[in-house]
């Protein structure tokens, strides 16, 4: 698994300056971290949870890529980009706690893969994007009362197995996802 991970700039300015190589406009003013959603040291820890997820969720399909692995792009972001996402992209103008964009048509880990899917540089399928509010991330940590590595851990999860074709709309489809969710997150180290 290839996690390519980004943050925006109200997020963490000098992770997003430093893997985009693009200063943080601040008007000319000095940046104050204390302004950002989470420090370096977080988003360090943010970044090794999300590794794990992933990983631990890819092994659940070791047929889908054994020869080529997947990429996945995880983007942090703030309660304001991402209710802007879900306006246009679903036409649901509230923010959201995650959202995914699947670059494959898959369905509960199948479907048709052909060169176009794959990473001209590494030869990787490339399943997609995660979009995670940090905002909503911590709310939601606290208000469930565990930990924010456990909640971003479900929710990269959650937004992993949507990539990968699953759906929880109907009852039936429900009984599948959040099941293999539960056991992706217990063997990652995030359980309950």
């Amino acid at each position: 698994m290839i996690v390519e991970f980004f943050c925006a700039p109200s997020v963490n300015g000098s992770y997003a300056e430093a893997e985009t190589d693009e200063a943080v406009d601040t008007g000319g003013a000095p940046e104050k971290k204390e302004n950002f959603l989470v420090s370096d040291e977080e988003l360090s820890g943010y970044r090794e949870t999300v590794e794990k997820v992933l990983s631990a969720a890819e092994n659940r399909f070791p047929d889908f890529a054994a020869d080529t692995g997947t990429t996945v792009n995880v983007y942090l972001v703030d309660n304001e980009m991402i209710r802007g996402m879900n306006k246009e992209q679903r036409g649901i103008d509230r923010e959201t706690d995650v959202l995914s964009f699947p670059f494959l048509d898959l369905r509960e880990g199948d479907g048709d893969i052909d060169e176009y899917d794959l990473n001209p540089e590494n030869g990787a399928i490339m399943l997609g994007e995660i979009v995670v509010s940090v905002e909503k991330m911590k709310e939601q940590a606290l208000e469930y009362g565990h930990g924010e590595s456990r909640e971003l851990a479900f929710l990269v999860c959650h937004g992993f197995l949507h990539l990968m074709g699953y759906d929880h709309e109907e009852k039936d489809d429900e009984a599948k996802m959040f099941p293999l969710t539960e056991s992706i997150l217990n063997e990652a180290g995030y359980g309950r």
